[in-house]
């Protein structure tokens, strides 16, 4: 179980360290190992899941006033983690932080959460924002809640088809966009692609955008299916030596626990192509989401 705790937090320090710069970086990392000792103490002392689950969410909310602004930033990521609708207003309040980088996180982490009632606390924080990297991320925050409908797990507020031959329950994150291209679009772009291919696997059950872990749980026990969580995530576009590179990654975590179990990258390349080239982004993204998530579907097994 340590393990599994500890690979959460590799797994999410890959994913969000893009735009954290220097020492704001360095706190980040070193902030990491500590949340996954904190949480794999939490999962030993409350060994009931719902027990759990409220024991995790107070103490985390607790060391978001902290002292050390690296248990601030390490608590505030696994808030956002945790899928737990109390998780907002600690997370929101971690946006006044003094420190940059706690802001940042506390973004980021209202991004993974995706709660619609904490946009109005990241739009106030928009406005009177100063740091350029802390700004982004309210901003990418706000762009992917709303576009997610309300969120939980992300998926684009679509409604899922039921599917009685399901193996498989699978939550949807949003589109981590790196890009620089509206996340409306990449959204859109990105989530069809994968719908449409996990749906026509016909192992797969998408789960509802809202839903409590709790909710899940009954889901997959009733009906014997097994969970995953798909975060999905886009780098920028890259326009070198006049060729496009377009790459998805697909993180396969467990569900409703979210603990990492590996990895699906999908990187396709255009050649010839001008930058800003808005067709051919959003064809080998499209492609490349499709495949990636494909993929998954053909050997889901092998991540059990």
């Amino acid at each position: 179980m340590r393990d599994n705790v500890c690979g959460v937090w590799a797994g999410l320090l890959t994913r969000r360290r893009v735009g954290l710069q220097g020492a704001g970086r360095a706190l980040l990392e070193r902030g990491v190992l500590l949340a996954s000792l904190l949480v794999a103490a939490l999962i030993v002392l409350a060994p009931g899941v719902a027990r759990a689950d409220e024991a995790r969410l107070r103490f985390l909310s607790e060391k978001m006033r902290d002292g050390d602004p690296r248990v601030r930033t390490s608590a505030a990521l696994a808030l956002g983690a945790s899928n737990e609708d109390g998780a907002v207003d600690p997370l929101c309040g971690g946006l006044g932080d003094r420190e940059d980088v706690v802001r940042q996180a506390a973004a980021v982490a209202l991004k993974r959460l995706s709660r619609s009632r904490s946009l109005e606390c990241l739009r106030n924080r928009e406005r009177v924002e100063s740091n350029e990297a802390v700004k982004i991320a309210v901003t990418r925050a706000i762009e992917a809640i709303a576009s997610s409908g309300d969120g939980g797990g992300g998926g684009g507020g679509e409604q899922a088809k039921e599917n009685p031959n399901a193996k498989y329950y699978i939550s949807l994150s949003t589109v981590a966009n790196q890009t620089g291209r509206a996340q409306t679009e990449v959204e859109r772009i990105v989530l069809a692609s994968v719908r449409q291919k996990l749906e026509a696997a016909g192992v797969v059950q998408l789960a509802p955008t809202t839903e409590s872990p709790d909710k899940a749980r009954d889901v997959m026990r009733s009906r014997k299916m097994k969970g995953f969580y798909l975060a999905l995530a886009v780098d920028r576009f890259d326009y070198a030596d006049g060729n496009l590179r377009v790459k998805v990654k697909i993180g396969v975590f467990n569900y409703p626990n979210k603990s990492l179990l590996g990895n699906i990258d999908k990187t396709l390349t255009a050649q010839g192509v001008s930058s800003g080239d808005k067709a051919s982004e959003d064809r080998l993204l499209e492609l490349a989401a499709g495949l990636a998530s494909e993929q998954f579907a053909q050997n889901a097994s092998a991540f059990l």
